[in-house]
């Protein structure tokens, strides 16, 4: 076996899919998460990849902060937060109660529609001219806490709601603050459940220089795109995450 237990095609295609998930999270300010975690679990158990993986979005949107800290909305944002932490006992409660796999096909289709919308022009006559006030960030943070008591999705809510109501920088800085709260909670109680082992650490170490290199790379990109280029961009996100969440859905549904 190779460097720290991995082949050296192993460590081909870690690196490959933690420098292409952080190439989109450097861009946008999320997104990481749907290239890194799913393609990761192709190579390796999901019990050592993903708290591997929230450690390095720990890592890299620590070195993403320092540049977007005066663009975030705190003002918004405490909201959003306040309600994702009052809803998500109730989102645990709904998965007591409800079929995940029917609530994540649902949300899948609603991102999936979304996105379509603004792809098809909606976008462009939504112009974003004040921040989002206390009840709608509340109401949203509750939704997204939800959601991720149910089913484990907290991002989809928070991202529609910052880019179709607030202006792009302030959406991806605000974002990258949203999502190392969620990422910080996200590994306390993965420690609480005793799933951060030492079996993450040499995942990490490789994945690493990748995931820095990679979010480098999108900061660069992310200068040179429009406002307009943008948005595209982030709807055109959504709508792979919705494609990609409806077919993984409708396969365990219809999967024996």
């Amino acid at each position: 076996m190779g460097l720290l237990g991995f082949g050296a095609a192993q460590l081909a295609a870690i690196g490959a899919i933690a420098l292409v998930a952080f190439v989109v999270r450097g861009v946008s300010g999320f997104g990481s998460a749907m290239v890194g975690i799913g393609g990761l679990s192709l190579l390796l158990p999901p019990q050592q990849v993903v708290p591997a993986f929230l450690a390095l979005e720990l890592l890299t949107t620590a070195h993403l902060l320092p540049g977007v800290w005066r663009q975030i909305d705190w003002q918004s944002l405490r909201w959003v937060i306040g309600g994702c932490l009052l809803a998500t006992p109730l989102g645990l409660t709904l998965l007591a109660g409800l079929d995940a796999g029917t609530m994540r096909l649902l949300v899948s289709l609603c991102l999936l529609g979304i996105a379509t919308l603004m792809l098809s022009g909606l976008a462009a006559r939504l112009t974003p001219k004040q921040t989002p006030g206390p009840l709608g960030a509340l109401a949203v943070g509750a939704v997204s806490g939800a959601l991720n008591g149910a089913v484990g999705i907290s991002g989809p809510p928070a991202i529609v709601f910052y880019f179709a109501t607030t202006a792009v920088a302030t959406s991806r800085a605000t974002l990258i603050a949203y999502f190392l709260f969620t990422d910080v909670w996200a590994l306390a109680l993965a420690g609480g459940a005793g799933l951060l082992t030492e079996a993450a650490l040499p995942l990490i170490t490789v994945a690493l220089p990748f995931s820095l290199a990679g979010i480098w790379l999108g900061q660069r990109l992310y200068l040179r795109l429009s406002d307009d280029q943008m948005r595209r961009l982030v709807w055109t996100l959504l709508a792979v995450l919705g494609a990609v969440g409806l077919a993984q859905s409708l396969h365990r549904m219809l999967t024996p």
